[in-house]
């Protein structure tokens, strides 16, 4: 019995050859443009800057004690999690807000549909520069607003002052993405039997109720997998970041992207920018490690509900 399941093994292999030849020069140019940068991202990350006397020598952790021991990485980290967070967290209940809303029938539903998604599909510098715009204290849209409706007092330098600096980009963030949301959501809705949902109804349970009991939880596996998948995406955005603020005004909106851009680019220190994006590599390893665990678990609930159903 060994043997024939040897057998069948190697037979498959064999048949299977010609597919794994064709495969190989996509998985050498995947190494080659993925891994290989990434490599030596790493290996250079502990080597010094050369000068014109001295070449580059190997000095092990240094590049990385000189990150971790930078008086702004505290503030980078602290305003990546506020910066990461709070534009997820927005995201998904706008999302889920207006999934609701698209769902139901009424006219006109599928040029909402299409407004909704318009800002996911811009340009990050052209939303970038836009709101660049809009928030400008002299001559911005949101200042201007305020001025024609009689709250002038309310017109601020939005993106100049370090209490509302971080706010403003959130939104900015906000509005940018809640479209991905609410395409997965409205997806997700639409695969729910609408028997539930009338067998609710008989039952007496009110909008609310069928929320709370039926769509929620039904939506929670795409909610879990857009949401993690979101929080790598956003830690990782520097876009409107760079272009609205460079990280300022006093290096309030400096996340870890920027703080790596900065140290690399307005600082110089390349070999201590590289050592900042292996430790956010790392950050991002843990949270597509988490993503993997989540799904894993997800399609582990899925087979039993199926086993049982």
């Amino acid at each position: 019995m060994v043997d024939r399941k040897r057998i069948v093994r190697r037979q498959a292999l064999r048949e299977n050859l010609l597919a794994y030849l064709f495969l190989l020069p996509a998985l050498l140019a995947i190494a080659l443009v993925l891994f290989y940068p990434i490599l030596n991202l790493l290996v250079t990350s502990f080597y010094s800057s050369p000068t014109l006397s001295h070449p580059s020598q190997f000095i092990g952790l240094k590049n990385y004690v000189a990150v971790l021991t930078d008086p702004i990485f505290p503030t980078a980290v602290r305003n990546t999690f506020i910066w990461t967070f709070g534009v997820t967290f927005g995201q998904v209940l706008l999302g889920i807000y207006f999934a609701l809303i698209l769902h139901q029938r009424f006219p006109g539903r599928w040029l909402a549909r299409v407004l909704v998604i318009i800002p996911w599909v811009l340009p990050g510098i052209v939303v970038a520069v836009t709101w660049r715009f809009m928030y400008s204290q002299d001559f911005g849209l949101i200042n201007l607003a305020l001025r024609s409706v009689g709250l002038g007092q309310l017109a601020h330098a939005w993106l100049g002052d370090t209490q509302t600096a971080m706010i403003s980009v959130i939104i900015v963030g906000i509005w940018k993405g809640f479209g991905f949301y609410t395409l997965m959501f409205l997806a997700g809705m639409q695969t729910i039997p609408v028997e539930l949902y009338e067998a609710a109804r008989i039952d007496g349970a009110n909008d609310r109720q069928q929320l709370v009991s039926i769509t929620l939880p039904l939506l929670r596996p795409i909610m879990i997998t857009s949401t993690v998948l979101g929080l790598i995406w956003t830690s990782n955005y520097f876009e409107a970041l760079l272009v609205m603020t460079g990280g300022g005004p006093a290096r309030s909106t400096e996340t870890l992207p920027m703080f790596i851009y900065n140290t690399g680019f307005s600082f110089y220190r390349i070999e201590e920018a590289m050592a900042g994006s292996n430790i956010l590599l790392i950050i991002v390893l843990l949270l597509l490690g988490f993503y993997a665990l989540v799904v894993r678990r997800i399609n582990r609930n899925a087979d039993r509900f199926q086993e049982v159903g």
